[in-house]
């Protein structure tokens, strides 16, 4: 059935990368709705567009020129709650950093957490992002993502220690799920309604989350064919905690649980004991060889940071086909380390790109999370092979099959959704025509941005509703 000719727009640019073939020149999309139609160079629109059809579109066709159209970018890994914390500690390792945002945000409202939530998806937004994967502690991340316009799966996060208690956390945790599915705010209600926004369950780590709470999230997000988002082996400290003891992250865990629970007596004692009655650590494995152990590795699990892995623990997460999403700049804001990425392509494991939330990172742009990631792996490891090609086909289409929306978004190509963003060149400072080069090299800024087919960023600005 032939497009509709005033439900359809028409863009066109030096360079269409569908990212599912080879780069097209002088090429056009054609979008009806919220649907990718055709894919096609532009001197093939005057034979198979006739005149009559282009008369009848509500806007005519426009060519960006010396531009690049692409898939909008996938974040594997944020958290918009604390994006109004950025720069609040820019020296301390993990868990004193951790301490302070854990510590600053408890003070805040809903409304607080809200706009700083907001402040993050439009930053996204405005560098060329059209799909977030966000862990959220607040849930509120969902309301500032509808009212951006942008496409999500949103982890509610989920912490608790003792496996007594599990059942009362976890019963508290669907109680949260149930009122942010049905909350009355329209345009959340809508995009968690139509899919666009994905609602799951977000077990913190390894450290924070004993086997039979996790348990309970990993079978809930299998039933519901939703990935379960955790951070894994981020630090040296939670990995020493879990295969024996780490007294910063005992400091950490009972700092936290004062602050939630001020009634308790002064005395650390009383926690520090409970701490070190906990049964399911102190087993001399890593947090992947634990989670295997307790049957909690699976094809289902995102993996957030994954730095510190020995040769065991990632054959066990190819085995278990576990995916992981690599944030390279907070990891080593944090002191964390490097994550071997190298290790992770000779053992085919799933990866692709986060930026972590703006409290840990600079900004949330993909290119330039992009640029760090190339120079690091290249100055640790010269041999390393990971084209600029291959990068932007990590941040489209390989997280879009490792969140399983590769039948939706990812490239540009016919019965795909519209998340498409568009990126003007300045090629007086480039000498190279490789447009996926230019991209990731050269100098570029955000035009515009479609989700679904509509336009959430124009002229580099963002659409007011």
């Amino acid at each position: 059935m032939p497009p509709d000719p005033s439900d359809c727009r028409i863009i066109s640019a030096r360079w269409v990368l569908p990212v599912s073939g080879p780069p097209l020149k002088d090429a056009a999309v054609v979008i009806e709705g919220d649907t990718i139609v055709d894919v096609l160079f532009k001197e093939e629109l005057s034979y198979k567009y006739p005149p009559q059809f282009l008369e009848q579109l509500p806007e005519e066709p426009h060519d960006y020129g010396d531009a690049i159209i692409l898939p909008g970018f996938i974040n594997l890994h944020t958290h918009l709650d604390y994006s109004a914390l950025r720069c609040s500690d820019v020296e301390s390792g993990m868990f004193d950093w951790i301490c302070g945002l854990v510590e600053r945000s408890s003070r805040w409202s809903p409304e607080q957490w809200r706009s700083s939530a907001a402040y993050g998806a439009r930053e996204a937004a405005l560098s060329g992002t059209t799909c977030i994967v966000d862990s959220s502690f607040s849930g509120l991340s969902v309301h500032a993502l509808a009212d951006t316009g942008l496409r999500a799966v949103v982890g509610l996060e989920l912490f608790g220690l003792r496996d007594d208690e599990a059942n009362a956390v976890w019963g508290h945790w669907l109680n949260r799920y149930d009122t942010l599915k049905n909350t009355t705010e329209s345009r959340s209600r809508v995009a968690t309604a139509t899919g666009k926004i994905k609602l799951t369950v977000a077990p913190h780590a390894p450290y924070t989350v004993c086997p039979t709470l996790w348990l309970k999230a990993a079978t809930w997000a299998q039933e519901k064919g939703l990935p379960l988002l955790a951070h894994l082996s981020e630090s040296r400290h939670e990995c020493e905690w879990i295969k024996s003891e780490n007294r910063r992250v005992d400091e950490y865990l009972t700092f936290v649980k004062r602050l939630f629970n001020p009634a308790l007596p002064l005395n650390d004692k009383g926690i520090l004991e409970e701490l070190s009655q906990i049964r399911w650590k102190g087993r001399g494995l890593s947090p992947t060889k634990h989670l295997k152990n307790y049957g909690l590795l699976d094809n289902n699990l995102i993996a957030a940071h994954a730095v510190h892995l020995d040769e065991d623990d990632v054959k066990l997460l190819t085995q278990c086909q576990v995916k992981v999403a690599h944030c390279p700049r907070s990891n080593a804001k944090l002191r964390n380390g490097r994550a071997a990425i190298e290790k992770l392509q000779a053992a085919e494991i799933e990866f692709a790109l986060g930026t972590d939330g703006l409290a840990s990172n600079d900004d949330l742009n993909m290119l330039n999370e992009a640029r760090f990631a190339v120079d690091l792996h290249r100055a640790a490891n010269p041999e390393l092979q990971w084209t600029s090609e291959r990068i932007i086909g990590s941040m489209t289409r390989d997280a879009a099959r490792i969140l399983n929306l590769n039948h939706e978004i990812g490239t540009i190509e016919p019965d795909k959704l519209a998340d498409i963003a568009v990126f003007k060149l300045e090629h007086r400072t480039h000498g190279t025509e490789n447009p996926y080069d230019l991209l990731v090299h050269g100098k570029s800024r955000l035009q515009d941005l479609f989700v679904d087919g509509r336009a959430v960023v124009v002229g580099g600005e963002l659409v007011e509703e």
